[in-house]
């Protein structure tokens, strides 16, 4: 009992503390015209009961995500909070004021919106207070095209909480992969091909996070202002069809080595720091002893995650050379077929070791064959998948309709898919996406935005197969 009466006591003492802040806080009122509303729509904050002849601050706040991946394993998101003034103005000498704004572009769902006395830092509860709802919504960039046609989509008002972060885009039907925007503020951007008959195709997405959630209006997280669905149509239009880039001019460009200073000790560099599997690298020394026989040599890793056994180091040669009389050599040497993701290059001689780093990108294949009739076999190539968690998968997207998942741990990063073409003839296409292997419930769902994709930057692939 006695225990049971102090803590009524604090609680008493600790709401008398607060008093004068609730106060404050219940003296004056926020609201907004429109409570809710997509990114750019012009708002009026409305506050009375404020101190007069008084200039005000309106502060919005939001968050700033992080994918969080630690050593080769996805964590999900972390989050630091942010504030920042979207209007500001003076009371007039009733203690009104009339605050217009435009919704940022920002993440979705609700927000902490805040009226405080001009430059207020002090951490002190503010004058007014209330919640804005920023709504996703789903924009085309056209509405008509041939087959293979670009279908640029913008998405905003994406958010970046567990049943926030991911929206899944479904084309007539068929779930395309997933959209978020956690390192893009809110905004995705994705461009899909124009797939199907000629005529009408409907594109929506829908909130979920292991899959679209069709019921998301009857959750325990349900806002009232966030839709169900967001979408649009798409016309195909008569004509041949557009053709895919091929896929080496998909490849994203090699990084170069920056400048790098001047040293007595033996260096080792190549002339791109990144590449795909078969592309020339340039491999340069300084700084070794006279005529040294040098030893070069490529690490890796081999295992997989499933036979229990894991994995390990593993090096292999690469090359032979011999320095020249200032201790320097060359070597013309092709980026081996090996998995995706950062190795290191070994130089050794006269008992001293010198390293490099260099990443291998993943690439693609042409479609083998490019030709076929329905129901023949094709075959997807890809070369240099990784071994981390967000890099050792990739997913194979067909005529805007996910169909699985591909791995490349156990195979040295070189992966081989077989398909059956479809019935209809015509163009057909296959998108490549990255994903992640585990550690998010929309693990080995295709990532339709892959610039926001956690961990390593990886490109996504675009081609085209037809049936006659």
């Amino acid at each position: 009992m006695t225990r049971l009466v102090w803590v009524v006591l604090v609680a008493v003492m600790v709401t008398d503390a607060m008093a004068p802040a609730l106060a404050q806080r219940a003296s004056a009122d926020l609201t907004f015209t429109p409570e809710a509303g997509i990114v750019d729509t012009r708002v009026t904050a409305r506050a009375t009961g404020l101190a007069p002849d008084t200039r005000f601050d309106l502060v919005w706040r939001s968050g700033d995500p992080r994918w969080n991946v630690r050593d080769a394993k996805f964590f999900g998101i972390t989050a630091t909070p942010t504030a920042h003034v979207v209007a500001a103005g003076t009371s007039d000498a009733h203690g009104t004021l009339a605050l217009p704004f435009s919704v940022p572009e920002d993440f979705g769902y609700l927000h902490d919106v805040e009226l405080r006395a001009a430059g207020d830092a002090s951490g002190a509860a503010p004058a007014a207070a209330q919640g804005f709802t920023v709504v996703p919504h789903l924009t085309l960039s056209t509405h008509a095209g041939r087959s293979g046609a670009p279908i640029a989509i913008t998405v905003t008002g994406l958010g970046y909480r567990y049943y926030e972060v991911v929206w899944h885009l479904l084309y007539d039907g068929a779930q395309t992969g997933w959209l978020s925007a956690v390192t893009t503020h809110g905004t995705a951007h994705v461009t899909i091909p124009a797939s199907g008959e000629v005529g009408v195709h409907t594109l929506q997405a829908i909130e979920g996070a292991a899959a679209p959630y069709l019921n998301g209006e009857q959750s325990p997280n349900a806002q009232a202002a966030i839709p169900q669905t967001i979408g649009d149509t798409f016309r195909v239009l008569p004509g041949p069809a557009q053709h895919e880039p091929p896929p080496r001019a998909q490849i994203p460009q090699r990084l170069l080595p920056p400048a790098r200073p001047e040293t007595d000790t033996p260096t080792l560099t190549t002339d791109y720091l990144s590449g795909p599997v078969g592309a020339p690298i340039l491999v340069s020394g300084t700084r070794f002893a006279p005529h040294a026989a040098v030893t070069l040599t490529w690490e890796t890793l081999v295992g997989n995650r499933l036979s229990g056994n894991g994995w390990a180091t593993h090096e292999h040669a690469f090359a032979q050379v011999t320095a020249d009389a200032d201790g320097a050599f060359v070597a013309h040497l092709r980026t081996p077929e090996d998995l995706g993701g950062a190795h290191r290059l070994i130089a050794r001689a006269a008992g001293r070791t010198t390293t490099a780093s260099y990443t291998i990108v993943p690439s693609v294949e042409p479609i083998d064959p490019q030709i076929v009739r329905p129901g023949e076999a094709i075959t997807i190539h890809l070369h240099g998948v990784g071994w981390t968690e967000t890099s050792n998968s990739y997913t194979t997207v067909l005529d805007n309709g996910a169909v699985g998942y591909e791995c490349g741990f156990n195979t040295g990063g070189d992966v081989i898919v077989r398909l059956r073409a479809p019935g209809r003839r015509g163009a057909h296409f296959v998108d490549l996406y990255p994903t992640i292997y585990r550690g998010g419930s929309y693990a080995l769902l295709p990532m339709l935005d892959a610039i926001d994709h956690p961990g390593e930057a990886l490109p996504a692939y675009h081609l085209r197969f037809d049936v006659i």
